[in-house]
């Protein structure tokens, strides 16, 4: 990618554009995350010094303060961390870089809230400590500081999960947090809160990470925005010196996993996020995740791209996941890219350790909401370690015939052959059987999103029933 940026060639999102140079900073045929991307400044590493100096001053000299998408608060943040950490030092770029904390300072994103605001905040503190002691710098560390004191006690729920209960975003949070700790000294009086913060969020990080090292795709996810969980744990070493145990069970999150030797699986059963930021929220409450002898197995759809239109709607509705849906409707109601209107979320969430392995159990009651009818969809998902099996039952309550699908993604290694009672599922030489107890069972076409701008087509097992209710849906996985 080196000798790219040096011709003008950009790849972000999975889409490449040849921008020349000097750099055409405006993109103006790409999408506006791409664009976003472009101003960050996250490949400035990769150039020699003398390099990033020339890089770094194109930038400036097409872009008078606070004009255009560049000087955009959230780009804004993240260049300015960028910029730091290649170290700039010409006397021209350290002036810009104080105008961009100046500006940053003055417009943080109070309209957007959530993990916007850490980034500012983070941004504000790491200018802060590169620039002290000029002008107004020491005051953006005070600023940043006093933004992570106000929103940590609400942004971090009391199991560590960050609140919008993404976990590409709760990766990213935590990098933040790593990163202020590490431009503060060890005596700031700030220093022992976040240090709890940091160490208790990257031990829920490490307790939803697949054995496969890679996050786990709900709510917005997707692979390669976020540092990867084993670099997080490695910079929380060298930052904290410390090395944080796996915390499994997040239940104000709503994150549940389940594992043994061969066998890994997180179940979602938490709200779909905060009730005043649901802009990474879909609707897939009882959905899971599965992996099989340190392979996925069964996916979350992830997530194409941010822009509105047929893939957003389609990632974010409950056809996407792994759980019931009724009439085709979707368990609450998401529109546009980042809005949800109508939404519940579950009730009576419980987990407990059985003589054969572990229960979980929850209901879900939003489709009521949507539908207009007196509807309640209990799941149980049993996992028995002895029997090496996973048994997932779904009981739909309410009154009149109605629709139910339940929906199993698999990843697009994975092949789904036919058997008597299911389907033989195999990835390379490994293997599992899906075995169905109540519902017929059919194929049919899905994305896998494992990264922006990335779709696979999948093999997706639809158990379906045309009933009156009550009704039970039911299958098991022998791995």
């Amino acid at each position: 990618m080196r000798d790219d940026v040096r011709e003008g060639t950009f790849c972000f999102l999975n889409k490449t554009a040849e921008l020349g140079r000097p750099v055409d900073w405006e993109a103006s045929s790409m999408p506006l995350l791409w664009r976003f991307n472009l101003h960050y400044f996250d490949y400035l590493h990769l150039l020699p010094p003398q390099e990033r100096v020339a890089l770094c001053r194109e930038w400036v000299a097409a872009h008078p303060p606070g004009q255009d998408v560049g000087w955009h608060p959230y780009p804004t943040s993240l260049r300015i961390v960028n910029w730091c950490r290649a170290g700039v030092g010409a006397s021209d770029l350290l002036e810009s870089l104080y105008r961009q904390a100046a500006y940053l300072s003055r417009n943080v994103e109070t309209h957007i809230y959530g993990n916007h605001l850490l980034e500012n905040a983070r941004a504000l503190v790491v200018a802060g400590r590169y620039l002290r002691g000029q002008g107004e710098a020491d005051q953006w560390t005070r600023q940043g500081l006093e933004l992570y004191r106000d929103e940590l006690p609400e942004q971090v729920l009391s199991d560590g999960f960050h609140f919008e209960r993404s976990p590409m975003y709760h990766a990213l949070v935590v990098e933040g947090l790593l990163d202020v700790l590490a431009v503060l000294p060890d005596e700031h009086p700030d220093r022992g809160d976040l240090e709890q913060i940091a160490h208790r969020m990257t031990e829920t990080l490490i307790g939803v990470t697949h054995p496969d090292e890679g996050l786990a795709l709900f709510n917005d996810s997707t692979h390669e925005i976020a540092p990867p969980p084993d670099a997080l744990r490695r910079y929380v070493r060298q930052v904290l010196g410390t090395a944080p145990t796996p915390r499994q069970h997040v239940p104000e999150a709503g994150y549940y996993v389940f594992e043994d030797d061969d066998c890994w699986l997180m179940v979602d059963g938490g709200p779909a996020g905060p009730e005043h930021l649901m802009a990474h929220a879909h609707a897939d409450m009882f959905s899971y995740e599965l992996s099989l002898f340190g392979k996925r197995f069964v996916v979350d759809s992830g997530v194409y791209g941010y822009g509105s239109g047929p893939m957003r709607q389609y990632v974010r509705g409950t056809a996407a996941h792994n759980t019931v849906q009724i009439d085709g409707a979707d368990q609450i109601e998401c529109w546009d890219a980042f809005r949800v209107a109508r939404r519940e979320a579950p009730r009576d969430v419980r987990v407990e350790t059985t003589a054969s392995g572990a229960v979980f159990e929850g209901t879900f009651n939003g489709y009521q909401n949507i539908l207009g009818d007196e509807l309640s969809h209990r799941r149980r998902i049993e996992m028995e370690p002895e029997s090496r099996r996973i048994r997932v039952a779904d009981r739909i309550d309410g009154e009149g015939t109605h629709r139910l699908e339940s929906r199993i993604h698999l990843h697009p290694a994975v092949e789904a052959c036919r058997t008597d009672s299911g389907f033989c599922v195999r990835r390379e030489d490994l293997r599992a059987h899906l075995d169905v107890e109540h519902g017929n069972v059919r194929r049919e076409d899905g994305w896998y999103c494992p990264r922006f701008g990335v779709r696979h087509r999948i093999c997706v097992l639809v158990i379906k029933k045309e009933t009156a209710l009550p009704a039970h849906l039911s299958y098991r996985i022998q791995y």
